[in-house]
């Protein structure tokens, strides 16, 4: 099952077929203000609802949606919430839209949530209209066009035995440390390429040149 889960940072229109696919959609606060401009009634709407609109919150509750309303006061985001919610449902596949952008301090939590789905075996990516992020723990191949930028970080810790064949700078059984930044602006040589890891976390930062 895949899961779809809006936040409320960078959106955009071509996000529709990512929302067309899913499973499950569920609306971190303020996203859901993003599914009511594209009249997507979402499963379950979660936070503390700070940030989203009187006016999404009572279409959900006329629509069907489930509403869970927490304190503000809390240890956890409502990005991490809303994740949370997907893995009880037996979810395996997130996408996460609007996780990126706005606050950094927002970002960099939730690339921390990518890397621990990726530990626990969920295949997890956070998406924005130019930019998909990867946590990879395994293998993950990207398809695009030749020419676009691909950027490899090991996250949280060393990552080793780090294969990418299909690149312009191919790389072998290398080992990466987390303090550098070796991996940075590699390019696709062709429509598809190939990262592994053997142990270890990476954020695999994909630019698309188009969607």
């Amino acid at each position: 099952m895949e899961a779809v889960i809006v936040a409320a940072g960078e959106l955009d229109t071509s996000f529709q077929t990512y929302l067309n696919a899913a499973k499950l959609i569920i609306a971190a606060d303020g996203g859901g203000d993003y599914l009511l401009k594209l009249g997507i009634v979402p499963k379950v709407v979660i936070g503390d609802f700070d940030s989203i609109s009187p006016e999404a919150v009572a279409k959900f509750k006329t629509s069907g949606s489930k509403l869970i309303q927490v304190e503000r006061e809390k240890d956890e985001t409502d990005t991490e919430l809303a994740v949370q919610y997907a893995l009880r449902c037996g979810v395996r596949d997130i996408v996460i839209l609007g996780a990126l952008g706005g606050r950094l301090d927002h970002t960099l939590a939730n690339l921390i949530l990518l890397a621990r789905l990726a530990k626990d075996g969920i295949r997890a990516r956070a998406a924005t209209p130019s930019l998909t992020v990867h946590a990879v723990t395994g293998q993950l191949v990207i398809s695009g066009n030749a020419g676009e930028l691909v950027s490899v970080f090991p996250f949280q810790g060393p990552a080793k035995g780090v294969t990418e064949t299909g690149f312009k700078y191919s790389l072998k059984d290398a080992d990466l440390d987390p303090f550098a930044v070796v991996g940075i602006s590699n390019e696709l040589a062709g429509p598809q390429g190939v990262i592994q890891v053997k142990k270890g976390v990476l954020l695999v930062f994909h630019y698309h040149s188009c969607r």
